[in-house]
């Protein structure tokens, strides 16, 4: 079995901005960085993420 003890996702906040450019609704962005520098995402960009990951293989490429 394989034990993954550190792991760390990066570019996140540009993978979002990159989500709504279709859509033209940056200002809807609700993510941000916490005081330790982890980020923390928003409840817009997260039913963004979800709706784009049920939508198909073309519309969740966000997360590659």
């Amino acid at each position: 079995m394989i034990k993954i003890e550190r792991c760390s996702v990066m570019n996140f906040e540009n993978a979002i901005r990159g989500a709504r450019n279709p859509m033209n609704s940056w200002n809807r962005m609700d993510s941000y960085y916490d005081d330790e520098g982890n980020f923390v995402m928003g409840p817009n960009d997260l039913s963004l993420a979800q709706r784009l990951a049920k939508a198909g293989s073309d519309h969740r490429k966000f997360i590659r």
